[in-house]
């Protein structure tokens, strides 16, 4: 994520800051998301199981 340009008050570098800081913690949701179903398959595997979802 790039921003360019300036900021003219307190009050929106503040906004700016709020946006960036949710898009990192949605990167990594998206990242600890994409994960769950391959450690869950690991873990079937594991165990035994050969069944797939």
């Amino acid at each position: 994520m790039l921003i360019v340009g300036q900021v003219s008050s307190k009050e929106e570098a503040n906004e700016i800051t709020f946006i960036a800081k949710l898009f990192i913690v949605g990167q990594r949701a998206r990242f600890l998301a994409s994960n769950t179903y391959g450690a869950a398959e690991v873990k079937e595997e594991d165990n035994g199981d050969t069944k797939k979802h």
